[in-house]
């Protein structure tokens, strides 16, 4: 999926509609509401364009050459580089991106990426690879791809390991994850609302995919009268 605009001279939203608010470049269709409303913000400054990654609950990547990363906050942009933005996935399992290319041959060069450490915790985890939109479980005996994962269940899984930057396991409460997975109560279809019964049932799909042992859990834990903690890998800054 690709998308095509000029810019301006001013900040530049791109993400969904969504009531009483219009961005700048709207990605459409968006089935698994996947894009946020507010997903990323093009900006010029002193000449120099940078894109910013707006918190969202999916990320964006950036592709700058053979090399695809992670955005982390903001990121100046040069001439050719491609950021991307999950739309929706097949019944496969294939991701399915937005692809957004900048086009600017004045943009200089940036100095060269330098990956942090990895960071492994002593028990199972998990370790989500940001461009090809896979999970696997990482314990003594290697990396095993997780399949059978229905759409929510990888929204899940792909927020939390969004929320742990530092390769420590975040623990989210319900309502954060109730919105990272079926959005704003403004949005919800009428009639209709989504309660921790609807949560603990996509948690209880994931762990039957994830654990080893579905009834101990390990790599997605419960945290009593809070929510739930994921226990990650976070592999450097790219995949």
């Amino acid at each position: 999926m690709t998308h095509g605009v000029r810019l301006g001279t001013g900040p530049v939203t791109v993400g969904r509609r969504a009531p009483e608010h219009d961005p700048g470049i709207v990605l459409e269709p968006d089935p698994q509401r996947w894009v946020g409303r507010s997903h990323c913000t093009l900006d010029l400054a002193d000449g120099i364009w940078s894109v910013t990654d707006n918190a969202s609950v999916n990320g964006t990547l950036l592709r700058h050459g053979t090399c695809t990363e992670r955005l982390q906050g903001r990121k100046r942009l040069q001439h050719g580089d491609v950021f991307l933005i999950l739309g929706d996935m097949t019944s496969d399992g294939e991701p399915q991106y937005w692809e957004l290319t900048f086009l600017d041959p004045h943009t200089t060069q940036p100095a060269p990426f330098e990956s942090p450490v990895d960071v492994l915790p002593a028990g199972p985890c998990l370790r989500y690879d940001w461009v090809a939109a896979r999970a696997y479980r990482c314990d003594a005996d290697g990396d095993v791809l997780i399949t059978g994962l229905r759409p929510q269940g990888h929204q899940l899984l792909r927020y939390m390991a969004g929320r742990s930057q530092s390769g420590a396991a975040v623990a989210c409460d319900h309502a954060e994850l109730i919105t990272a997975l079926w959005g704003a109560p403004e949005e919800w279809p009428a009639h209709r609302s989504y309660t921790r019964a609807d949560l603990a049932g996509v948690v209880r799909a994931v762990r039957l995919r994830v654990e080893a042992d579905p009834s101990s859990p390990r790599v997605l834990e419960t945290v009593t009268g809070i929510g739930y903690r994921l226990n990650v890998h976070l592999a450097g800054g790219r995949s």
